[in-house]
């Protein structure tokens, strides 16, 4: 069965058991008593969130919890007009983007260290691509290691999506956008009461956009179905499906050349267009990705709930690129190279390396690029996950102590052929297994790069091994709230991790053992302040796609130290935090031009102050700064992508009362500092500002209980037209931000 019979499938079925679940007549189902209200504008509540049990297990306020977690709620993104994953971070203090695989898939650095591993309602997701966020309810960050609760993670913290779920109430909300470069977006979002006892929510959306960048085509569809079931007031079932699909150019960027004062990106030296790809048109990265979820909540007494969860997730993809391998400048009297990309001669490995250290000093001069085709081909990758936790409280004499003690297993098994693929033509040497000229990036010209392609397009797997990962974790773990006294608690938790990792390469198990322990004082009703330390582990398993093998290395340990104060303002309504940390790690694996590097140790300290929430009516802020001191000890250099500072800024303002009520606007300043563009911190990106504004109105339609409101809104991003780079992935893989663009979305909410 394919996929999208698959997911049509699962979608009926889900949709028939809630109907016979229901047991209702269609009369009855829609009988709910509900007090008249009149909204005109935007619910203010829909910035906010309520969960608290993301780090511990169990609900603290944000006074209580002695670490820091920023949350991104979905109505922050739908003023902003964002789609992916990346974009919406810039919302939190202290996070820089990775170059992701050519900007397909999710890549961020947290606190100094890179994450390309986005969870899922709690699951460490295994598939990678760019998050469609149209099924997301909110997003939660939380800083620094998080192993107790989410098993193996990067020590500079992680990103967890949260999904919607049915609501009490019925709703059917939509939007339809159009934007620059042909971006359009449909999307809807229906949740519907089945009964007293069950309901269910359909998300979907569709968009189809083009690029700046040449030969762009960018098709995003997804679907997403959850249920929620009360057998009784004590046990709730949740389950939910969703279905995705995305096709979008694996896009190399561009690249640097060296110059007498160092490796400077080649756009800042000639007038190649920030338009111009250096790959081909057949470059792509393609996937289907289906995840489905069922929890049982059971209530079992007043202090006491158990919560079991099982996931499956299911995953395709296909990528074809034009790898950048090498670049050489060449004088305009030089003979070596045609001026159509052709060596004259054969060239010895020692002209090679003297062209590949060729300094670009005269505006005559040429640059040409070595590529060949190649990428990852039928990948499918299949994971289940399974996990229970027990959470409750109970008093030893006059001290109360909260506690969750759980267990979670996740098995993943992922095959897939790496294929390059390069015939020579006739009378081209093979230069690094690729046939056909070198590329002349000052005047390119495509079509020229020779590979073994079947009739659909894709590369032929004919003569290459699969690949196989399979791995398997398994972890416990222990978390003890102790309220010493009204003002001062303690945090006291425990993990144990195992892992065992097989396929192609089989290693011993790996196992390890990480504390966390934090101590909260609250100064008053509005603020605490905290300290905390924290340890994480994660295993080093690297696939080197260049020559399609799998690679242990010894595993990452790492432990943070973090101090901070917390304050509410405007009775709650304004949350603020500051914090110091020491992150110290060893072993960190890193790729650099798709080769895995090992290095010995990495410390990152810094300060991060974040502010946000709804001081006033109608008046929404998200702000924050980070100063970020990362270094890799053994070079004393500093980790590419990772800026000093980084400084965010949201705000809008929507009218409450009047003749205009319902007119809001809102205007966004994010600001990343220059950053080292390789580990060696041969060359740099500069610094940008982005400058982003937004106004809407909101009316109400007539009917209903008063509630229907339908919403207009205009956007603009990168008001100013920088031309800024977002990321490297190497002195070859330079990405390249988006320039001015402007959307315009028509909205409803029923």
């Amino acid at each position: 069965m394919n996929y999208k019979f698959q997911h049509l499938a699962a979608a009926i079925l889900l949709c028939a058991a809630s109907a016979a679940y229901a047991q209702v007549d269609t009369a009855a189902q829609t009988k709910t008593e509900l007090e008249e209200v009149v909204v005109v504008g935007t619910d203010q509540g829909r910035y906010r969130t309520g969960q608290k049990d993301s780090l511990t297990g169990f609900d603290l306020d944000f006074l209580e919890l002695p670490r820091i977690v920023n949350t991104i709620p979905e109505q922050l993104v739908l003023d902003q007009k964002i789609t992916d994953l990346n974009e919406a971070l810039r919302n939190t203090p202290g996070i820089t983007q990775g170059d992701g695989f050519g900007g397909t898939n999710d890549d961020f650095f947290i606190r100094g260290f890179r994450r390309n591993t986005v969870y899922r309602n709690g699951f460490r997701r295994a598939s990678n691509f760019k998050t469609n966020l149209t099924n997301i309810d909110f997003t939660q960050v939380v800083r620094g290691p998080a192993s107790i609760t989410y098993g193996q993670v990067e020590p500079g913290g992680l990103v967890d999506i949260i999904t919607k779920k049915p609501l009490q109430e019925q709703r059917l909300a939509g939007e339809v956008r159009l934007g620059s470069f042909d971006d359009s977006l449909v999307l809807l979002d229906l949740s519907q009461p089945l009964s007293d006892n069950a309901g269910i929510r359909i998300v979907a959306s569709t968009q189809d956009a083009e690029s700046f960048r040449d030969f762009t085509e960018i098709e995003r569809d997804a679907i997403a179905i959850s249920g929620q079931f009360n057998l009784s007031e004590s046990v709730v079932v949740d389950l939910a499906y969703e279905y995705r699909e995305e096709n979008r150019p694996l896009d190399r960027g561009t690249i640097t050349v060296p110059t007498p004062q160092g490796r400077e990106i080649i756009n800042n030296l000639t007038d190649v267009s920030i338009e111009t790809r250096f790959g081909e048109e057949n470059e792509i990265f393609e996937t289907e990705f289906e995840f489905f979820e069922a929890n049982i909540n059971y209530q079992i007494n007043d202090t006491w709930a158990f919560r079991a969860s099982v996931a499956r997730e299911q995953s395709l993809a296909n990528d074809i690129q034009a790898r950048p391998l090498l670049a050489f400048v060449v004088d305009a009297d030089d003979s070596l190279i045609s001026p159509n990309g052709f060596f004259t001669r054969v060239p010895s490995l020692a002209e090679l390396f003297v062209l590949s250290e060729s300094v670009f000093d005269d505006p005559t001069d040429r640059v040409f690029l070595a590529r060949r085709i190649d990428g990852s081909q039928d990948q499918d990758s299949e994971v289940t996950y399974l996990n229970a936790i027990l959470t409750g409280e109970f008093n030893t004499g006059s001290i109360t102590h909260k506690v969750s003690i759980g267990s979670d297993y996740r098995d993943f098994e992922s095959t897939r052929f790496f294929v390059d693929n390069n015939p020579a033509a006739d009378g081209v040497p093979v230069i690094f297994g690729g046939g056909g000229p070198l590329f002349n990036v000052l005047d390119p010209e495509f079509g020229n790069l020779i590979a073994a392609l079947n009739d659909d397009g894709s590369l032929s797997t004919d003569g290459f091994s699969l690949i196989n990962v399979e791995t398997t974790d398994l972890g416990f773990f222990l978390n003890d709230y102790i309220e010493l006294n009204d003002q001062l608690s303690l945090l006291l938790g425990v993990r144990y991790d195992e892992f065992d990792f097989g396929g192609d390469t089989v290693i011993d198990a790996e196992s390890a053992v990480s504390p966390q322990l934090g101590v909260n004082y609250k100064i008053n009703e509005s603020t605490s302040v905290f300290a905390s330390y924290s340890e994480a582990f994660e295993p080093n398993i690297a696939v080197n796609i260049l020559v399609g093998t799998t690679e242990p290395f010894e595993p990452e340990e790492s432990e943070q130290f973090e101090i901070g104060v917390k304050a509410e303002f405007f009775e709650g309504k304004l949350q603020t935090s500051a914090a110091l940390y020491d992150i110290a790690k060893s072993n960190v694996l890193d790729l650099v031009d798709d080769l895995p590097v090992l290095v010995d140790a990495q410390d990152s300290q810094g300060f991060e102050l974040s502010v946000s929430g709804q001081p006033l009516p109608g008046l929404n802020i998200a702000a924050g700064y980070s100063y970020t001191d990362a270094e890799i000890i053994e070079t004393r250099t500093t980790p590419r992508n990772v800026g000093e500072d980084t400084f965010n800024l949201w705000t809008s303002y929507e009218l409450q009362s009047g003749r205009l009520e319902g007119l809001g606007f809102g205007g966004g300043l994010f600001h990343i500092s220059d950053r080292f563009g390789d580990n060696a911190n041969t060359f740099s990106l500069d610094s940008y500002t982005l400058l982003d504004a937004s106004v809407w109105y909101s009316l109400r339609v007539p009917g209903g209980d008063g509630g229907r409101t339908v919403r207009f809104q205009f956007a603009a991003k990168n008001l100013t037209d920088e031309e800024f780079f977002t990321a490297s992935g190497g002195p070859l893989r330079i990405s390249i931000g988006t320039p001015r663009t402007y959307f315009g979305s028509i909205s409803f909410d029923f």
